[in-house]
């Protein structure tokens, strides 16, 4: 009974550390006025033993580790970017590039998504890595 219980547990953290695009993210070809999303998580040791899952339009589009970051096309246009507890909704303009950074809170949840500049994007960018 312990060897399956161990196997369960070991089942659900192999899971809990797996990144990368799931089966929804967003790949199919895109128009030269598509909007460019890229959402970030920041690389610190909270929150380090496990993935996040960026949602974009309420379906799981990819899982990031810490330090690593996903970028997309979207039609411009009103969309809901968030992770699990936390979302926030956008109006993305067509030929231009957004960012979003899944940080630290002070919520019972301990995360959220918000906006961030394309200076303090670039700078995240230099020190992480994408999600193939």
């Amino acid at each position: 009974m312990k060897k399956y219980v161990l196997l369960m547990l070991l089942a659900v953290l192999v899971a809990a550390c797996t990144s990368g695009k799931t089966e929804f993210f967003p790949s199919r070809e895109f128009s030269a006025d598509a909007a460019q999303v890229t959402i970030m998580r920041e690389r610190r040791v909270f929150g380090l033993g496990f993935s996040m899952k960026v949602l974009l339009d309420d379906e799981v589009i990819a899982r990031l580790k810490t330090g690593q970051y996903v970028t997309f096309y979207v039609n411009p246009g009103v969309h809901r970017i968030g992770i699990p507890n936390s979302s926030i909704t956008v109006a993305l303009e067509s030929a231009r590039k957004h960012y979003f950074a899944i940080l630290p809170d002070s919520t019972q949840f301990g995360f959220e998504i918000e906006r961030i500049s394309e200076v303090k994007a670039t700078r995240w960018m230099a020190q992480s890595k994408p999600v193939e």
